[in-house]
């Protein structure tokens, strides 16, 4: 009986520690500078990004390609391009995707527009898949900056702990990760848009 119990309970845990783990908050300026915006430039940085338990992007990368070398000898390379392209291909697009459609916001490849939303992303945990498993998960900054006053952005907001994926197959981390972009987008087009109507 007591392994019935726990087998029923530990998704509903598993689904309410999700649920509860991402928090956004405003950490300088006010959300209300952004009320009648409706148009934003979206740029992408990654120049400050942490990754896992290995600190700086770039060590994660060093360590990766080495695995890769051992593995199959000339494949790290081919690693290195995969982990950027990655960013393209999965992380800003499903990003974008959902900030635009939970905010209900014009937001981006807008280079003409006077306001710039800035996604500085400042850690990924690229989680795992198979037996044992590990969820994706993703932080960062945003930013938003009136071009004509760059010097002094209007709001900063903190997404923290943003929940990727883990399943029993594995197709990588691109889209393990991509989801974690995706639940950012969609919280923060959600918090966006309960706060500027």
């Amino acid at each position: 009986m007591r392994s019935r119990i726990l087998f029923f309970m530990l998704p509903l845990l598993a689904l309410t520690s999700l649920a509860m783990a991402q928090k956004i908050d405003v950490s300088s300026g006010k959300i209300d500078a952004l009320k009648g915006i409706d148009t934003f430039h979206i740029i992408y940085k990654y120049d400050k990004l942490m990754v896992g338990d290995l600190g700086r992007e770039p060590n994660y990368i060093r360590k990766k390609k080495a695995d890769a070398e051992k593995k199959a000898p000339g494949s790290g390379y081919a690693w290195e391009e995969m982990w950027i392209g990655d960013r393209t291909k999965y992380y800003e697009p499903q990003f974008l995707e959902s900030i635009r459609k939970f905010s209900e916001k014009e937001i981006g490849n807008h280079p003409e527009a006077r306001y710039q939303l800035v996604l500085s992303s400042t850690f990924i945990e690229p989680g795992q898949s198979g037996i044992i498993r590990k969820a994706a998960k993703m932080e960062g900054t945003v930013i938003v900056i009136d071009t004509q006053n760059p010097g002094k952005p209007l709001v900063k907001i903190q997404i923290d702990d943003a929940p990727g994926e883990s399943g029993l197959t594995d197709n990588g981390s691109g889209p393990r990760i991509g989801a974690a972009y995706n639940r950012a987008g969609k919280e923060l087009g959600n918090y966006l848009r309960q706060r500027l109507d």
